[in-house]
């Protein structure tokens, strides 16, 4: 089954969310977070969120969906932030930066994201000290890999639970090593467990793993996550 890379757009809204939410929903500690992680509704409410999404940060934000070619599906997905030094000169990257859109739709990208985050958080999502908690120690963590940047980060990667080992992931992450050697900038990536291997075949290196217990909070394992840089690369 042929797969291929594509821009993204509003019209994608519904397939995104669906690629998104439903990989995340299938790590337990991400489906933790949720009041009530009832798959449909949290995927049609981040349909709503999508095209805002799409719409803001242009100037830094690049994104990829994966299709299967033959039904149109949305398959997979990935959005990279590009350093300041090469958003400046506003000609990276292009065809991975989403349609701006007409004021009118603006406003109701807008309008949409609006009703359905609170606090810039979606909607239905727990409250209280449980997410700063678990992030306050990767905010420690990124902020110092930060400073030996500039880097090209992979900020988001998924794929549809149903086309996993299909290869999806490694094409997303091949088309931005590309544009990181062609700028001779290093990537960098916070990566979950499941995707280490991933990022090690293509020469990342590990440079620290968080492990934070949020048994106090109900958590029944402590999370992980992975700290990975890679430099620029030669073409052969």
């Amino acid at each position: 089954m042929p797969f291929e890379i594509q821009p993204c757009s509003a019209a994608d809204a519904l397939g995104l969310a669906t690629t998104m939410m439903g990989a995340r929903l299938t790590d337990p500690h991400w489906a933790f977070l949720w009041e009530d992680p009832n798959p449909q509704e949290i995927i049609t409410k981040g349909a709503l969120r999508v095209p805002w999404n799409l719409a803001t940060g242009r100037d830094t934000k690049r994104h990829q969906k994966v299709i299967d070619v033959e039904t149109g599906q949305v398959v997979g997905y990935a959005r990279w932030i590009l350093p300041e030094c090469l958003a400046k000169q506003n000609d990276v990257w292009l065809e991975a930066q989403a349609p701006e859109g007409t004021q009118s739709e603006r406003e109701e990208w807008e309008r949409l994201y609006n009703a359905n985050t609170k606090g810039g958080r979606p909607i239905g999502m727990k409250s209280g000290g449980l997410m700063s908690y678990r992030s306050a120690p990767l905010e420690v963590v990124d902020a110092r890999i930060m400073r030996d940047g500039p880097f090209l980060t992979l900020d988001y990667l998924t794929t549809n639970p149903a086309f996993w080992r299909r290869g999806i992931a490694s094409m997303l992450v091949q088309s931005g090593l590309k544009v990181a050697d062609q700028y001779g900038i290093k990537i960098y990536v916070m990566s979950e467990p499941a995707a280490l291997k991933l990022y090690l075949n293509y020469g990342f290196k590990l440079l620290e793993t968080v492990s934070t217990d949020y048994s106090k909070y109900g958590g029944t394992e402590p999370t992980v996550e992975h700290f990975l840089v890679r430099g620029p690369q030669s073409a052969v």
